[in-house]
């Protein structure tokens, strides 16, 4: 049970354990960015995507290098070009998973972004492990 929280690990099952909590925690900062900025200041929910995105993003790579991945094997420089890459892309689904839950299924909002979380957390962590942490 040790290995689940303490040390580094290469195995893919505790790094998605790990990236879980991890996606959790800034799932919530995205969520509550979100929120605040939809229902207490009427902003679009695309906009409000993308400031509650990039907080949650932040601080979710932030966690990753600390907690979840062995250490890049990436230039700093080129490991963060590769992560806006992937941020660019996790935002791109997260608008398109926005605009046809909100504006075509009539789904609240604050649920859609939920729903949109949950699979939007595949593809972060996938191109995490394949581009950055391999």
């Amino acid at each position: 049970m040790r290995h689940l929280v303490f040390g580094r690990t290469q195995s893919a099952h505790v790094q998605f354990f790990r990236y879980f909590f991890v996606g959790g925690s800034s799932a919530v900062v995205d969520l509550v960015a979100y929120t605040i900025l939809v229902t207490a200041f009427d902003l679009h929910y695309a906009i409000a995507a993308f400031v509650g995105y990039m907080l949650g993003l932040v601080w979710n790579h932030l966690l990753s290098v600390l907690w979840v991945f062995k250490a890049s094997k990436h230039v700093r420089h080129k490991e963060l070009l590769i992560v806006f890459g992937i941020a660019v892309g996790g935002l791109l689904w997260t608008w398109l998973l926005l605009y046809i839950m909100i504006d075509i299924l009539g789904m609240h909002e604050v649920v859609a972004k939920m729903v949109s979380q949950v699979l939007v957390l595949l593809w972060n962590f996938g191109m995490r492990k394949i581009y950055v942490f391999h």
